[in-house]
């Protein structure tokens, strides 16, 4: 009897021990942090449910950035506009939007419009400049480089007629043309190509006047370039407009323009 009594009890002490452990298995973990101790229950595997919509929309794979490109056309390779009134009524808009995209689109537009309806377009001048060195202003370089197209064809179409709005559209061209990127770069030393050779140089030559005194070595240097392409361009105007003006020093002739003061143009070879 006794020694059934003495297994009995060597069974519960170790049914015990076991149900300790049990429980131990079952406790949550009690760790220390910043000495102080933290109590950190398991994980809940009704927050793992997969019909959990937070959960299914977390292991949904990202979509596929959509990749847009831009398509730079040249000014010859340009059509003509389906609906020219309708264009005029809404380029404005798409030169203020947001979406830069839209923007590409009605730069595109106000080329198409400066070539084949420029009359049409000569009276919105005044409103489409600003915007358009709105839109060389912008970070993106695909608006960017639109845009200084947009300005080539510009000085193209209109000329003379821009004399007046020539400052700003100037100053952001040649900051444009100083820059790192090249293909902006480009972009913008053909739009100043084309002013010099579009724009009578008796108006241009005063705009570019105070661009050679800028801080900034890099636009001193391309406005000193559109001054050099400017002024053989002068040479035919001279005999009309400066002829008094005009001294001979032995076989080269100096012309000083009153337009502008203390400047004095060495046209070689006459």
């Amino acid at each position: 009897m006794a020694s059934n009594t003495l297994k009995d009890m060597n069974s519960l002490h170790v049914t015990e021990k076991i149900s300790d452990c049990k429980a131990s298995l079952t406790k949550p973990c009690v760790g220390k942090m910043n000495g102080k101790s933290e109590d950190k229950p398991l994980p809940n595997s009704a927050s793992l449910d997969s019909s959990d919509p937070k959960v299914a929309e977390a292991e949904k794979p990202e979509p596929e950035k959509a990749v847009v490109e831009v398509e730079y056309i040249d000014s010859e390779n340009l059509d003509n506009v389906d609906d020219a009134d309708a264009v005029l009524k809404s380029v404005l808009a798409g030169l203020e939007s947001k979406d830069w995209i839209s923007v590409c689109d009605a730069l595109n537009n106000v080329r198409r419009l400066s070539i084949f309806h420029k009359e049409a377009m000569l009276h919105m001048l005044e409103k489409v400049i600003p915007l358009v060195v709105k839109s060389l202003k912008n970070p993106r370089s695909a608006v960017c480089k639109t845009a200084c197209m947009t300005s080539a064809d510009i000085f193209s179409a209109y000329n003379n007629h821009i004399t007046d709005l020539l400052e700003p559209l100037l100053t952001q061209l040649l900051l444009k043309s100083s820059q790192d990127k090249r293909f902006v770069c480009e972009a913008a030393e053909k739009a100043l190509t084309a002013m010099t050779k579009y724009v009578s140089p008796t108006l241009l030559l005063p705009k570019l006047q105070p661009c050679l005194k800028n801080r900034n070595p890099r636009i001193r240097a391309k406005a000193s370039l559109c001054f050099s392409r400017s002024v053989p361009r002068l040479v035919i105007q001279v005999q009309l407009l400066f002829f008094p003006y005009i001294s001979h020093k032995g076989t080269a002739c100096y012309v000083k323009i009153p337009t502008i003061p203390c400047a004095v143009i060495h046209i070689p070879g006459r």
